[in-house]
């Protein structure tokens, strides 16, 4: 089975006007694909998940220009990289191709793809919106 999940745990402000706001939460990313699988978490702003969510009902993806989530430090290359996603293209058909990066704070790093279209893409990027307004658990991409 390949598949792709987010989750996500707001901050408790986010559910509490009575608290000091911080837009930060919890994104933890799996992905299995056939001969790899992980899983890893990051601190991500709510803003930024739901942003990438949005960006996913472009079609088609241009080839030169996939779809990108990623989360991490600093310039977010190298190690400094913790969380990746990106879509594009994989033939004229509509087969999409995900690769998926998850790294953690020890060193260890797993990148898998797999293939999806663009019905699961659609969504899944629904499940992503509601996953981060707060009303799923979890925002899967299932491939083939």
């Amino acid at each position: 089975m390949n598949r792709l999940s987010f989750q996500y745990r707001h901050d408790l402000s986010f559910f509490d006007s009575k608290l000091a706001r911080d837009d930060f939460g919890l994104l933890t990313m799996s992905v299995t694909a056939e001969k790899f699988s992980g899983s890893g978490a990051f601190w991500a702003q709510w803003q930024d998940v739901k942003e990438f969510g949005e960006s996913l009902d472009t079609y088609p993806i241009p080839a030169d220009s996939p779809l990108k989530g990623q989360w991490g430090y600093d310039m977010q290359e190298g190690d400094d990289l913790k969380l990746s996603v990106e879509i594009c293209p994989f033939d004229p058909r509509g087969n999409l191709n995900v690769r998926v990066e998850i790294a953690d704070d020890e060193g260890q790093r797993v990148r898998a793809s797999f293939r999806t279209n663009y019905p699961e893409l659609i969504a899944f990027r629904e499940q992503v919106i509601l996953l981060i307004d707060g009303k799923i658990e979890e925002a899967v991409l299932e491939g083939h």
